[in-house]
């Protein structure tokens, strides 16, 4: 089974959380890169029907490098994060074939058969962008991680920032001048608002920054950590 990210309603039960609450961002008008999903169930019978399908999405949107990540249904839901059990594979080329092999040998390895049992492998454009990086949003507080690689969630973040909004103004503060600060945390902290009010949760959201607009990457409920910095 195929679903395109940006234009179907995914049940997380089907697609897990990661596809389906992307798929809530898009009908909230807000940026998300595209992306197309596999559900497990499918690929597990075989990689050449996906094939076909590669070719259609790679023809319509053209992406530079595509991004394979796993959505399953046991991570990133609202009892328990069980975080690390997604995957994603950077740099992969936009090429059909190569798309098939990289999620037959990397994702459905027999050696790894519990690595994201249930959910989607979601192939995705790969965006280019001046920073990547986490907002926290708790009780109308941001916390901000950036870095200017696109692995920099897992390389670690070398750019931080905290804001508040009081009645009159937005402040915000940062430890380096690369950083649009103004700018890019007001539309961080207007984004995670949204979004926490559409969910119901104080969300965690991994983004991706042009210079002028802020890409939605993922969204799941907030950490009990960030929680904690939140107090």
């Amino acid at each position: 089974m195929v679903a395109d990210l940006l234009s179907q309603r995914l049940d997380p039960d089907m697609w897990g959380h990661k596809a389906a609450r992307l798929s809530q961002v898009t009908d909230l008008g807000l940026p998300v890169p595209p992306g197309l999903c596999l559900s497990t169930a499918g690929l597990a019978h075989g990689t050449s029907e996906a094939i076909a399908s590669f070719r259609t999405w790679l023809e319509l949107y053209r992406p530079r490098r595509v991004v394979v990540r796993t959505s399953s249904t046991l991570e990133d839901g609202l009892e328990r994060a069980q975080a690390g059990r997604s995957v994603s594979l950077l740099n992969c080329p936009p090429d059909a074939s190569a798309l098939a092999r990289v999620i037959d040998q990397d994702l459905l390895s027999p050696e790894n058969p519990e690595s994201f049992p249930g959910g989607c492998v979601l192939v995705q454009e790969q965006v280019e962008a001046s920073l990547y990086g986490v907002a926290f949003l708790s009780k109308d507080r941001l916390l901000v991680e950036a870095s200017p690689y696109p692995d920099g969630a897992t390389a670690g973040m070398p750019l931080r920032m905290r804001a508040r909004r009081d009645a009159r103004r937005f402040r915000a503060s940062t430890g380096s001048e690369q950083v649009p600060s103004l700018a890019l945390t007001a539309q961080l902290h207007r984004l995670c608002q949204q979004l926490s009010a559409h969910l119901g949760f104080d969300v965690d959201v991994e983004w991706a920054w042009t210079g002028a607009t802020v890409l939605v990457l993922q969204v799941r409920p907030i950490t009990r950590a960030v929680l904690e910095w939140a107090s």
